[in-house]
């Protein structure tokens, strides 16, 4: 059993980089990844320890990347990648907007809306977060909900949770709180070309993540057809089992290789665990054998 999608500190995850090692081994995983977004400093650290004292199996080099596909924001992972090679090309790839500046930016947008609404904040400046590994749409989000005056301002179901607020609100056009979230990201011409030239390979992420999409099957055959793409993820912790069954079905009509992962983020992601995301991944080794084929 694999599990090659999964984050940690130097991203958004809760878990250290040894911390995820070793549950891996418990979990008796052969394979992993870990994929966390933007940077590879998960693999600065992996050079400076010895990796057998905690795990025993395969890792694949990986990273997550946010690029821009038509009005859409989608992940992009990539493999099998060069993780100097991959330093260099990002800071090529985000000269003109840095993953801090986005976040920035998109933080000062929510904070508009915020204000337009009424909704008690603090001052920005007066907020404390890490703009390298945070993002600005949860900073905002627990500070909205940090103030139970807010509660009768916004509809119930986003102070439920920040997955609500996510996928049925400021992902959606037309909702108050959606913002462009597109402005600063790199297309994803950019991202498949650096990780193309990093030594990698490019699998589209979670498609069933992008409530956004309409027509999911649609948006994912223009993706195929007009870009340079290796492979999609097949599996996730969000998947269905039905859906699973789909994406394994188009990856082999496409001659696509296949990924999948748990997306596993600690706790910051509870219900979802390394390996098994929430019970409903058993993840084939099998998947791999192609990798080199292609």
């Amino acid at each position: 059993m694999i599990d090659i999608h999964m984050h940690t500190t130097y991203s958004d995850g809760s878990k250290s980089v040894i911390e995820i090692l070793k549950l891996a081994e418990e979990a008796g995983l052969t394979t992993i990844s870990i994929t966390d977004h933007e940077n590879c400093r998960a693999y600065d650290e992996l050079k400076s320890i010895d990796i057998s004292k905690y795990y025993s199996g395969k890792i694949i080099n990986g990273i997550e990347l946010k690029a821009k596909y038509n009005e859409f924001v989608i992940d992009i992972l990539g493999y099998n990648i060069d993780p100097d090679i991959m330093k260099i090309k990002l800071k090529e790839c985000y000269k003109d907007n840095s993953r801090e500046q986005i976040q920035e930016e998109q933080l000062k947008e929510f904070y508009k809306i915020g204000q337009r609404m009424g909704l008690v904040l603090r001052p920005i400046e007066e907020l404390s977060w890490n703009k390298s590994t945070d993002w600005g749409s949860i900073v905002f989000y627990d500070e909205m909900v940090a103030h139970p005056e807010n509660k009768e301002k916004i509809a119930p179901d986003i102070w439920e949770s920040f997955h609500n607020f996510k996928h049925n609100h400021y992902h959606l056009k037309g909702d108050e709180f959606y913002i462009d979230r597109t402005s600063g990201y790199p297309s994803i011409e950019d991202i498949v070309d650096v990780i193309h030239q990093s030594g990698g390979k490019v699998f589209i992420a979670h498609i069933f993540e992008y409530t956004e999409m309409k027509d999911k099957f649609a948006e994912l055959e223009n993706i195929v057809s007009n870009y340079n793409i290796d492979g999609i993820e097949c599996y996730h912790s969000i998947f269905s089992l039905e859906q699973i069954e789909q994406l394994i079905d188009f990856a082999k009509q496409h001659n696509l290789l296949m990924s999948g992962g748990s997306d596993y983020h600690g706790d910051f992601k509870p219900d979802v665990n390394i390996g098994i995301g929430k019970g409903n991944l058993k993840i084939p080794e099998s998947i791999l054998e192609n990798w080199n084929k292609k």
